[in-house]
């Protein structure tokens, strides 16, 4: 009976020896974000911390694939996966724009698009009067940006962040700005300007990973088994 648990014992470290190996050796899979709480984060000291940055590593770990994170404008990350420079960019929502070059993974964390705006506004933003006479933003290479584009909005910036949003927000630079309700709710609540503002809900845009299409025919089979791990990643946030 001992020998038996032994056998075992050793058949099991063999495995995760090997396991281990393979990963070591393995190419690390190149994924890009961008600085942005609370989805993504890298601090000073390099470490990297965010509630859709964890589950993509939850995932990577249960995959046994080394991964390789970088942070980078947003715009430059996306373009990098088209050009086929990088594996695939996070946290993303889906566009038919990068479905042309990239495919995206369920949902890694939730997003609603919500129009913020300053607490004493009863601007309407739906309406067509608005639509053609207010000023409005959204952030650079974001697909709400494209979205107010294509939709005929009256852009006035397009800044690099939430934080820059709100500040021409509260400085009635714009009428409203269009966000990301985590990310700009995190810059709301670091300025402490919940009194400030009030918004209203567009619509829900989970946010997943792009994998570029180019990464995806030299491994078919990755796309299927990212997602079978998301759930439980996903749950443990």
């Amino acid at each position: 009976m001992a020998d038996n648990r032994l056998t075992n014992l050793k058949v099991k470290l063999g495995i995760f020896c090997l396991a281990s190996a393979l990963q070591a050796g393995a190419v690390p899979v190149k994924l890009l974000t961008q600085q942005q709480l609370p989805y993504s984060n890298q601090l000073e000291d390099g470490r990297q911390t965010g509630i859709a940055l964890e589950t993509v590593r939850c995932v990577m770990n249960k995959l046994q694939r080394p991964v390789e994170i970088k942070f980078l404008p947003w715009k430059r990350a996306q373009n990098l996966v088209e050009l086929g420079e990088a594996d695939g960019f996070f946290s993303a929502s889906q566009s038919n724009e990068r479905d042309r070059y990239a495919s995206l993974t369920q949902m890694i964390a939730p997003q609603q698009w919500r129009w913020y705006f300053r607490r004493d506004s009863h601007a309407k933003p739906l309406s067509e009067e608005f639509r053609q006479s207010a000023m409005v933003g959204a952030y650079f290479g974001s697909n709400m940006l494209s979205w107010l584009k294509i939709s005929g909005y009256r852009i006035y910036a397009s800044p690099p962040g939430h934080d820059q949003l709100l500040k021409m927000l509260i400085a009635g630079r714009v009428e409203a700005v269009l966000a990301s309700d985590l990310a700009m709710n995190e810059s709301i609540r670091l300025t402490h300007s919940e009194q400030k503002i009030r918004s209203e809900l567009l619509e829900d845009k989970p946010l997943g990973v792009y994998f570029g299409h180019r990464f995806l025919k030299e491994e078919p089979e990755f796309l299927a088994r990212f997602n079978a791990e998301l759930p439980l990643c996903r749950s443990k946030l």
